[in-house]
């Protein structure tokens, strides 16, 4: 889906408390300035919005240029009329027309069902070892969300998309992917709650499970009867035979799109929790471990959050990231300490630290009222069950 250049602003219910939410307000801007439809600027205090009220508003980053303050927002490296993202959460495609990408599993480590850390080595495509490549995912509905994947291998095989032998036939030179910024999470996550989106209603949670069939446990495009549902548990045969209500087409599935009709994005709430390349730093353990790619400083593909030492309880510095804006984390929440659920619609709200570096947004199939598109927690960085991801596209004009 298409996500145009635009500007909001934030008008809280309770100024002293963010957590109760808010209104979303967004113009959208020509081409790459900051004039709305009328060459109005809107970043002027003097601005006059539709609702006749005056005041700035601030232009997305994700859609400005950070390139020569070091991306402070998550900006990309020069200002753009808007991006792609993709409608659906990475799914395994069918396996006989899967195709190996040029990425190969950096870590099969992963979290098990029982609790119990073990190496996965049989998955969705059968068994697999350390440098076995990783099948390109499909984006479309009714598929099992990829699993079992891994921080960096997310982020690297989303750089790939754009290769030759993808199946995507999309021009490197012209077309850049790559993983989900936190600042492009945010860049969908207000529009959704705009008048543009769902209108300050809340995006239905993804809360279909095949608990673990053929090591998936999610199915992309479905949704359940309200935004709180709770696990509905099926299988793989059920959802190939188009049995389970909710799929994406119907009255019921487009209440978990970012518009509430088809043309939206799905898998917001719900699904998988989805890698974003965003992380704090520590000298050591997992962020070293399971970083790969995206160690190292910020820049138009990553997010690196400002942090304090490796063995330090708060080790997410606040004090230096509570300015951060158009995240859907700071700006729509209030704390980040467990179990926080202060974010916009009572979702999880749960700070990086120096174990679980990494951030994943959404929330997963089981979590029902902490799930949603506000909703952030954190990661180890090792693939597991209940985490995936998705690419964002940059055209060039």
């Amino acid at each position: 889906m298409w996500i145009p250049r635009y500007a909001y602003k934030i008008t809280y219910n309770d100024a002293s408390d963010k957590s109760q939410g808010g209104t979303i307000d967004v113009v959208f801007l020509q081409g790459k300035s900051n004039l709305d439809k009328d060459g109005k600027d809107v970043t002027q205090e003097s601005y006059v919005d539709e609702k006749g009220q005056t005041g700035a508003y601030i232009v997305h980053p994700a859609f400005e240029d950070g390139s020569s303050t070091g991306y402070p927002n998550g900006e990309w490296d020069k200002k753009i009329e808007g991006i792609w993202v993709a409608k659906f959460e990475a799914g395994y495609q069918e396996a006989d027309t899967a195709i190996n990408s040029n990425i190969g599993y950096s870590t099969i480590y992963s979290w098990e069902i029982n609790g119990n850390s073990a190496d996965r080595t049989t998955y969705y495509y059968g068994e697999r070892e350390v440098g076995t490549k990783i099948k390109y995912p499909t984006f479309t509905a009714g598929k099992p969300s990829i699993n079992y994947i891994g921080i960096s291998d997310s982020y690297d095989l989303c750089k790939d998309l754009t290769s030759t032998n993808a199946p995507y036939k999309l021009n490197a030179d012209k077309v850049d992917s790559h993983l989900t910024k936190n600042s492009e999470w945010g860049a969908v996550a207000y529009l959704t709650h705009s008048k543009y989106g769902r209108n300050g209603q809340e995006v239905t949670i993804n809360n279909v499970s095949v608990d673990g069939e053929s090591t998936a446990y999610a199915i992309t495009g479905y949704a359940g009867t309200s935004a709180i549902s709770g696990e509905v548990i099926t299988n793989l045969e059920a959802i190939s035979n188009n049995q389970l209500q909710g799929s994406w087409t119907t009255e019921q599935g487009q209440k978990a799109s970012s518009t509430g009709n088809i043309y939206g994005i799905y898998d917001l709430s719900g699904g998988l929790w989805e890698w974003t390349a965003g992380y704090i730093a520590p000298g050591t353990g997992n962020y070293q471990k399971y970083g790969g790619s995206l160690k190292g400083e910020s820049n138009q593909y990553k997010s690196k959050y400002a942090g304090v030492s490796e063995t330090d309880e708060t080790n997410y510095k606040e004090t230096a990231n509570i300015n951060r804006i158009g995240e859907a984390i700071w700006e729509t929440s209030t704390s980040g300490a467990w179990p926080s659920k202060t974010s916009w619609n009572s979702d999880y709200s749960y700070f990086v630290y120096s174990t679980e570096t990494f951030i994943v947004r959404g929330g997963k199939w089981s979590y029902a009222s902490s799930a949603g598109v506000f909703a952030f927690f954190r990661g180890i960085g090792y693939s597991n069950s209940s985490v995936g991801f998705r690419p964002v596209l940059l055209v060039e004009q």
